[in-house]
């Protein structure tokens, strides 16, 4: 089974680029490999008896073969990504359609070399794709930015979440590697205030603008500064600056979770004045 963990918005909205790894079954594709390697074979034996033609083919069909085998489990880490995002720009290399085409394309020209007819061989390329199609799927093709006013207020957002989450997940790593016993609780706690909020914009898009300082500005310093306090205290120099850090976090995880309760408290007014706007216009229908 691949990997259970669930890819939120912020790691996943552009899914060719993200860094986290999808563990694939071996077997994924196992079927292509056989194929592959028939091939390979064919083209050591023509080697072998000196039949040039028949070695450069067969080594090329091998080549498209293995080429639309990685394509294929490329692509479906990728459609992982996609699948378990709630919001996702589809990936613009279309792996798995591609790898459908190399091996159509190889099936082709291994039945045509094979003595079948030119008919009969594109026959058998497009019930490749057929089967293809109903076994493995083709490509996700359409954006998921549902809630957001356009694609392009969809990239600004979530590409801020992005880099959100990549600090958040530094500050996480610097507090396992901490030796401090008062200061590593402090940073996780903190890392997941800005998860919070980071979760919020995910869901209420709208609300992007009144966490966009904490995001952009106090993230970012944050990080750095648990990177420089993580590296002094590996060498055990944190002593002069550790009540000042530790003040600093405090500080900032209160001021998170006023931002935090702000934030809900505005969607809890902007559905009172839904809620009443509702009341007045069935009222008013009566």
């Amino acid at each position: 089974m691949p990997s259970e963990k669930q890819y939120n918005s912020a790691s996943a909205y552009k899914v060719d680029k993200d860094e986290q790894k999808i563990k694939l079954p071996l077997l994924t594709g196992s079927l292509l490999l056989i194929f592959a390697f028939k091939y390979l074979a064919t083209s050591f034996f023509a080697l072998g008896r000196g039949e040039s033609f028949y070695f450069l083919t067969s080594a090329l069909i091998f080549s498209m073969v293995i080429a639309s085998f990685l394509l294929l489990r490329h692509g479906t880490a990728v459609e992982i990504i996609y699948n378990r995002s709630k919001y996702a720009k589809h990936s613009k290399i279309p792996y798995k359609t591609m790898g459908a085409v190399l091996l159509s394309t190889a099936s082709i020209l291994s039945a045509y070399l094979g003595s079948y007819s030119f008919f009969a061989s594109l026959m058998l390329g497009i019930s490749i794709l057929v089967g293809w199609y109903m076994y493995y799927g083709f490509d996700p093709y359409a954006d998921k930015i549902e809630g957001y006013e356009s694609d392009k207020s969809a990239q600004r957002i979530m590409t801020l979440l992005t880099g959100a989450n990549e600090d958040i997940t530094a500050i996480l790593g610097y507090a396992k590697e901490m030796n401090s016993s008062t200061i590593a609780p402090l940073m996780k706690e903190m890392a997941l205030e800005f998860q919070k909020i980071v979760k919020h914009i995910e869901d209420e898009p709208d609300d992007y603008d009144k966490a966009r300082k904490y995001l952009v500005s106090y993230l970012g310093e944050l990080r750095d500064m648990s990177e420089t306090f993580t590296k002094l205290d590996a060498n055990d120099k944190r002593k002069d600056v550790e009540v000042d850090f530790e003040e600093t976090l405090r500080e900032g995880i209160n001021k998170l979770k006023q931002q935090y309760e702000k934030l809900m408290d505005d969607d809890i007014l902007d559905l009172d004045i839904k809620l009443s706007v509702m009341k007045k216009r069935f009222k008013n229908e009566e």
